[in-house]
């Protein structure tokens, strides 16, 4: 013992590292225990944090889509995460679709225009001066007339073979055969050589018919066109008159394109064509009075970005003029009566719809009997004939007509805004249902909240 306390004095530090140590094993147990601890709940924490942030990321789910064309409805809708690369993927298929459907409204404002021009010029919109719109106006009243004498040309028709000049010529071969007979035998045709002349003459009178008939394909003359004057007038006629008659003849001209498109491969004339006969082409009344003073202004409209329909006015549904709300065209309504093939009428009604946006509402067939037409000098050749009227469906799109229409008619139309009869509303891109309703900016495809679905605000992209 004497000796154990001078060795400790002398060496000290070995007892007290040794208690240290002995002193550090619970100690470091303990510390380690709450470091364990503390850890374990900031692992937690992160934990849950991730764990919140996925069911953030479910709930944030949105449902993408590509309106559809006619803006009824969706198309390509998905619902899922939205990020960037389904943003970029829907935003370059909406590019692609709103490309294909400007190719398609050029097309459609393309088809309908087709090649109706102004029939003058200097008339439309509005003449400069009073003395401008009375000489414009009279000029017009001729183009008019020459215009529809073209339309004729172009169509083949022609009139039937006088019955006049037929019965002449007759009367002279009967006179030139009694006389002969007379002057060779000294007396009358007897009963056989009088049965043998009448069917030499029922022969020449066919002859002439069938003559005339070949050299022509359709039956047609100035008359068929109602409303078309027949003489420019004294006084001159308004510029909203001129321009009723300026779109009647564009009507015109599509039905007589579509007759002579029908004709087109008839190589032996009438008997040969589809279409054999046009009676009358009427053309009716436009949304607005058309008289000599300016048809009073409908209230503006800015109209839906489709077009209205209503099936109680027609099969199609598609109605214009004030009141209708209807910003993208104008429906004109049609009756012609013809005389044409029963068989191949659906080559007609065809080439209608080759011709420009027309649609066929009503169909009333009737017979024909062709021995009295034959008798007035039509000659339908063999095949079986019908006589057709027939109602029909013209639309005429205002993007292209906008431009040239009176700013009175666009105020009678409900187009014009305010005061001010020239701000019409913006004109129509194409035919019903318009393919230019305005969907999301191309690369921002509509989404709705919440995993709902977007209104109709969401559809336009307002």
């Amino acid at each position: 013992m004497k000796n154990l306390v001078p060795w400790l004095k002398s060496h000290w530090i070995i007892p007290v590292l040794t208690l240290v140590a002995l002193a550090a094993l619970p100690t470091a147990w303990y510390f380690a225990e709450d470091m364990h601890a503390t850890d374990l709940a900031a692992f937690q924490q992160r934990v849950n944090a991730d764990n919140d942030s996925v069911d953030q990321k479910k709930s944030a789910t949105q449902t993408v889509y590509i309106p559809s064309v006619d803006g009824t409805g969706h198309q390509l809708e998905k619902t899922a995460v939205v990020n960037e690369a389904l943003i970029k993927r829907y935003g370059e298929i909406w590019t692609e679709v709103q490309s294909k459907i400007g190719g398609v409204s050029e097309k459609g404002i393309a088809f309908n225009k087709g090649d109706h021009k102004l029939l003058i010029d200097g008339l439309f919109p509005s003449p400069a001066d009073r003395i401008t719109a009375d000489n414009k106006g009279r000029e017009f009243i001729e183009r008019n007339m020459q215009f529809h004498k073209i339309l004729l040309a172009d169509m083949k028709s022609g009139e039937p073979a006088k019955t006049e000049d037929i019965a002449k010529t007759l009367s002279d071969r009967q006179q030139a055969e009694e006389q002969r007979v007379k002057a060779e035998l000294g007396r009358d045709l007897d009963a056989n050589e009088r049965a043998k002349l009448t069917e030499e003459l029922v022969g020449l009178r066919l002859a002439a018919l069938r003559k005339r008939a070949a050299e022509i394909s359709v039956y047609a003359d100035m008359s068929i066109f109602e409303g078309v004057p027949t003489s420019i007038p004294e006084k001159a006629p308004t510029v909203v008159q001129c321009w009723d008659m300026q779109e009647k003849a564009w009507i015109d001209q599509d039905i007589c394109k579509a007759v002579a498109l029908a004709n087109a491969k008839a190589s032996a004339g009438v008997p040969d064509s589809v279409v054999k006969r046009i009676s009358k082409i009427s053309i009716h009344p436009p949304a607005y009075a058309v008289g000599e003073q300016n048809p009073s202004p409908a209230p503006f409209e800015a109209g839906e970005d489709k077009p209205p329909l209503d099936f109680g006015v027609s099969i199609t549904g598609r109605v214009s003029g004030p009141g209708h709300r209807n910003r993208w065209y104008d429906v004109r309504a049609v009756s012609i009566e013809i005389v044409a093939s029963s068989a191949r009428m659906p080559q007609f009604i065809n080439a209608l719809s080759a011709t420009n946006f027309v649609t066929v509402l009503d169909l009333d067939l009737a017979k024909v009997e062709p021995l009295t037409d034959l008798r007035e000098g039509f000659d339908y050749g063999d095949e079986y004939v019908v006589r057709a009227s027939i109602v029909l469906e013209t639309v005429w799109l205002r993007d292209w007509r906008k431009q040239p229409m009176p700013p009175v008619v666009q105020a009678a139309l409900g187009m014009a805004e305010g005061a001010d009869a020239g701000a019409a509303a913006p004109a129509a891109a194409a035919a019903a249902p318009s393919p230019r309703t305005r969907p999301p900016a191309a690369g921002k495809p509509a989404a709705a909240p919440g995993g709902g679905r977007g209104g109709r605000g969401a559809d336009r992209g307002d």
